[in-house]
């Protein structure tokens, strides 16, 4: 480990990488304070060390200056240069120290509410209070973010009243994960039961949601947190497909010879969710009496949906029925509608129909409070992803979901 001579040193900046401020540039940040210091020959009166999480999540980046012992709110490269030369702008002091040798909060910043980090004292009899926090994808169509809110609105009266629940999302959309933990223990929650409200299991499931959850122990050590298991291979989707092919006028139960069924998902890089969906195409496949049911992806790997369409064609099929494998609207259901009219001029002796999504269903809601009981009651898989999670963390270091 360096040790560095400290003797001329006059300031010492802290400059958060804590997670949260990693995910909104705090690299970048690093970087350009250590260049701007090494441009203008200042290493030997500022030195610098990256922290973890500083507790200001929502003044990200979070950069420290001691002895002045002043807060700096640095969003870009601008403002880390004139942290170095102590030139920031009002706008971007959170708070600096007082007459009385106290922290005083700038007044042209807006006070954010902090919360007690520590656990309070519960009266005699006090029960626990308990939030189930729903994790959506996030979609950047604002209708999918809104259907996925609803749905969970329309949930609730299946789980117990006396629990808290929220919806957040990973990306795309408000609030995210860390706003969402927040909230439960805003409104009391002393545990967060976390369920993703995502079909397959892959790098979300396995890192980026664990990656959160991590990051939350660590500002709110006396919260439990248990995670839950993504929806996988479940006997009650296979209704919700056959049902959304009967809305197309599809008779589930009936012969057709010369059909082929697209079955298609969103995509991803992970080998054992590619080899889930593989696996939920051949148990759909099997209660169907079609030409085939095929598979393909809207993107990230093969095979491509276009490619699936001319596969069909060659096949014989005279009548192909787009199935998406989506829990709720988005930017992709709205291009794969595209595609079907675009595939429609260049098949025009083939019929193609598309189904929905899964949407609003009775048998999704009962899946995902299914997987809040399992997050509640120690018996879900998600558990295992935290401890693999930690392990990941410790060799490789602590991911950092980008959007």
């Amino acid at each position: 480990m360096t040790t560095w001579n400290l003797q001329k040193t006059q300031r010492h900046l802290l400059i958060c990488n804590g997670a949260t401020c990693l995910s909104a540039g705090g690299e970048e940040v690093t970087q350009a304070i250590r260049r701007e210091i090494a441009e203008h020959k200042l290493d030997e009166e500022i030195h610098t060390s990256r922290t973890r999480c500083n507790g200001r999540c929502k003044d990200k980046c979070v950069v420290i200056s001691y002895p002045d012992a002043t807060w700096y709110h640095v969003p870009n490269d601008e403002v880390a240069r004139a942290v170095v030369h102590e030139e920031v702008e009002e706008e971007n002091i959170i708070y600096r120290l007082g007459a009385e040798g106290t922290f005083e909060h700038n007044d042209k910043r807006e006070t954010i509410q902090g919360i007690h980090k520590y656990k309070r004292k519960k009266k005699a009899g006090e029960k626990v209070k308990k939030a189930i926090l729903f994790v959506g994808h996030g979609s950047k169509l604002e209708a999918g973010n809104e259907e996925v809110r609803q749905f969970v609105e329309r949930t609730r009266y299946l789980i117990d009243p006396s629990f808290l629940v929220e919806t957040c999302f990973l990306e795309f959309a408000a609030p995210d994960i860390e706003e969402g933990i927040e909230n439960c223990v805003e409104k009391g929650a002393e545990e967060v039961h976390v369920v993703p409200i995502i079909l397959l299991h892959a790098g979300h499931s396995k890192l980026h949601i664990p990656a959160e959850i991590e990051h939350a122990r660590e500002h709110f050590p006396h919260i439990t947190f248990t995670y839950g298991q993504t929806i996988g291979i479940h006997d009650k989707i296979f209704k919700i497909l056959l049902a959304r092919l009967e809305e197309i006028g599809f008779d589930t139960e009936g012969q057709h010879p010369d059909t082929t069924i697209l079955f298609i998902a969103r995509g991803s890089s992970d080998a054992g969710a590619k080899a889930d969906f593989y696996k939920i195409t051949q148990l759909l496949a099997e209660k169907l009496h079609v030409k085939s049911v095929e598979c393909a992806f809207m993107g990230v790997t093969t095979p491509t949906v276009p490619d699936g369409i001319e596969h069909c064609v060659k096949s014989g099929a005279k009548r192909i029925v787009m199935l998406p494998y989506f829990l709720f609207t988005g930017i992709l259901m709205e291009r794969m509608k595209k595609m079907r009219e675009q595939f429609g001029e260049v098949y025009p002796d083939v019929a193609i129909d598309i189904a929905g999504y899964f949407g609003y269903h009775p048998e999704l809601q009962h899946v995902l409070v299914e997987r809040a009981e399992q997050a509640i009651n120690g018996t879900s898989t998600g558990m295992q992803d935290l401890e693999n999670y930690r392990e990941y963390a410790r060799i490789h270091g602590p991911v950092h979901h980008q959007h």
